[in-house]
């Protein structure tokens, strides 16, 4: 089969607008899902998985932080303050001796080295280099991190469980979309075929003219006749393109994007029983699978809460190492002075201002509302599997009824052209049988499609395809 061509300019895509072989149904299903803005959206998020799973495990294992810095100060302090509280400036000059321990041990004053001596602004520079490794990891925190996990993989199935339910939306929006239009192209072809008999019908009444066998009322008659197959063309023309604009639209495509349908068979109806189809759904539909999800978070948010009245204990290694370096001396980037700590810690809040009882409650309300949803939506299933089972099986007698009335008409169309080719049949006559079966043939087509359309919906409202596409 041939599919659409791309060309990327720029930032731009290029769509071939036309498309020489016929396009199934299960090829416009899958241009959908590959071109649908929610389908890709999601996936998009899909990115999110690995990372989510990652941070989920990690929250069990230890955290890890280093650091290394460097420090460097420079100090001008001209002002002192004395012991009498008065605020003197440098230089000072001041008395100074040195001191010397005599033979009975006291300290005595060398009085030869008593000398003035002046004292500059101190001033100069330090420097400093610090490191750092701290590990600490959460021995027991009341179930937070288990169930905080068990959320995070619920996430993410979730997550795939959007994407199936994208597709399933998808799925039935294109297929009846694409049933509505291969009902015009097939009325527009009926109508064609009409078109065909009426211009077949003006030669026969002007050659019977000519012999006189019939008057000039006939071929009045049969030019209208012509008129109005020729309106009732355009017309099945016009609803063709609007139904394919409205496919395009589904897949994705551009909307003048033209194509030949193929004619979707009618599905055979086996016999199924309502209570296994409703099974079926309740396990196999992505909705259901996600309010169950949901349910099940709601589940674990009740057990997180109730963590919160539990103590929490935690352990960790501190190793740390630092060094000062002389005014004379540059940076170091090994710290020589090293310090280990190692610590465990329990806390346990006891009041918080019933912050946590609230909290609790609300849990406990939302677990409630997802649970009222979840029965919600399984009785929805069912009435919607139900309707469409009934609409499926009326549809179904229906379209019996139909394929017989359209082989009758089609018959007596048949025998009534080749008795007005004779001449032995009326203008009149020949007027109801191509009516007859004009509106046996559309309401054939148009039960066919609702067939499909009904069986589209109870294939949606399972969750599974019934038969291959």
């Amino acid at each position: 089969m041939w599919l659409p061509r791309l060309w990327l300019i720029g930032s731009s895509i290029l769509i071939a607008t036309q498309v020489t072989a016929a396009v199934t149904l299960r090829d416009c299903i899958n241009w959908g899902e590959h071109r649908n803005p929610e389908i890709r959206k999601i996936e998009l998020e899909v990115a999110l998985d690995r990372p989510g799973k990652r941070a989920a495990i990690g929250q069990f294992l230890p955290t890890v932080a280093v650091g290394f810095g460097i420090n460097k100060s420079s100090f001008y302090n001209p002002t002192y303050i004395n012991s009498d509280g008065r605020v003197s400036t440098y230089p000072v000059t001041t008395l100074r001796y040195d001191t010397y321990i005599d033979a009975l041990g006291y300290i005595r004053a060398d009085t030869s080295s008593i000398r003035l001596e002046t004292l500059p602004v101190p001033e100069g520079r330090r420097y400093a280099a610090t490191s750092y490794l701290r590990i600490e990891e959460t021995l027991y925190d009341g179930g937070r991190n288990y169930y905080t996990y068990k959320n995070a993989l619920l996430t993410l199935a979730a997550r795939r469980s959007r994407i199936d339910e994208a597709k399933r939306l998808n799925r039935n929006s294109i297929t009846k979309a694409y049933a509505t239009a291969s009902l015009a192209s097939r009325q527009h072809e009926l109508a064609s075929r009409m078109t065909t008999q009426r211009k077949l019908q003006l030669e026969f009444a002007r050659a019977r003219l000519a012999t006189g066998s019939v008057t000039r009322r006939d071929v009045l008659q049969a030019e209208v006749d012509l008129g109005r197959a020729v309106s009732d063309s355009m017309r099945a023309s016009l609803g063709f393109d609007r139904a394919l604009e409205e496919l395009n639209r589904q897949i994705g495509l551009p909307l003048d994007t033209t194509f030949e349908l193929s004619v979707i068979p009618p599905p055979k109806l086996s016999t199924f029983s309502i209570e296994e189809l409703e099974i079926s759904a309740l396990e196999n539909r992505s909705d259901s699978r996600i309010w169950k999800n949901q349910f099940e978070q709601k589940s674990n948010d009740i057990r997180l809460q109730r963590a919160g009245f539990r103590p929490r204990l935690t352990a960790g290694l501190t190793h740390d190492r630092s060094e000062r370096s002389g005014t004379t001396e540059a940076f170091t980037l090994n710290p020589r002075n090293k310090n280990t700590t190692i610590d465990l810690s329990l806390s346990w809040v006891v009041f918080d201002q019933f912050s946590r009882d609230l909290s609790l409650q609300r849990a406990k309300v939302e677990h409630k509302k997802s649970e009222i949803d979840l029965t919600e939506l399984k009785a929805e299933i069912r009435r919607e599997i139900r309707a469409a089972a009934q609409a499926l099986k009326s549809n179904s007698l229906q379209l019996e009824v139909a394929v017989a009335n359209a082989e009758l008409a089609g018959q007596t169309l048949e025998f009534e052209q080749e008795r007005y080719r004779l001449g032995s049949a009326t203008q009149l006559e020949l007027n109801a049988a191509q009516l007859s079966f004009y509106q046996a043939e559309t309401e054939k087509l148009q039960v066919e499609t609702e067939y499909i359309k009904s069986f589209a919906d109870l294939e949606a409202a399972i969750g599974m395809p019934l038969r291959e596409r």
